[in-house]
């Protein structure tokens, strides 16, 4: 059994294993950074160090969320402090749905290539009461270049 956090990115699903995620919270106003990546929100102090904050919606190619122009406290937008390979970094996505607690063996392997961006890997998809959700391999934080 492998549990995966499911998270809402417009009308897609997507999960990611829940032994890479540290925390989930509110979102909050970040610090832009200049010159950085077009993926990059921006940063924010977490535990003593400051994390940049990739924004799941860019990164999949989707118009801002309808919460971008609100307060951030009527936002429903969560981040993910993600954790992988010595990289450390927040992930914006729009809400949490729920924890899963699957078999391995039900995730669907896609023959295809699973890299939807040099900085998202899929591993393939889970189909739960006919809701289809992506499951995450691997997400990267995108360096300077734009």
């Amino acid at each position: 059994m492998i549990d995966l956090i499911v998270f809402s990115v417009a009308n897609n699903r997507y999960a990611i294993n829940i032994d890479n995620v540290q925390r989930i919270i509110q979102a909050v106003e970040l610090t832009a950074i200049p010159n950085a990546n077009e993926l990059i929100d921006g940063m924010m102090p977490y535990e003593k160090s400051v994390v940049k904050v990739l924004n799941f919606r860019k990164l999949i190619g989707l118009p801002p969320h309808e919460d971008e122009d609100k307060d951030i406290e009527d936002s429903t937008q969560k981040f993910l402090f993600y954790e992988n390979d010595n990289d450390n970094f927040a992930i914006k996505v729009d809400l949490i749905d729920d924890i899963a607690h699957i078999e391995e063996s039900n995730i669907i392997k896609n023959d295809e290539d699973n890299d939807t961006s040099k900085f998202l890997e899929l591993s393939g998809i889970l189909d739960i009461d006919g809701v289809l959700i992506n499951i995450i391999k691997t997400v990267k934080l995108p360096s300077k270049e734009k």
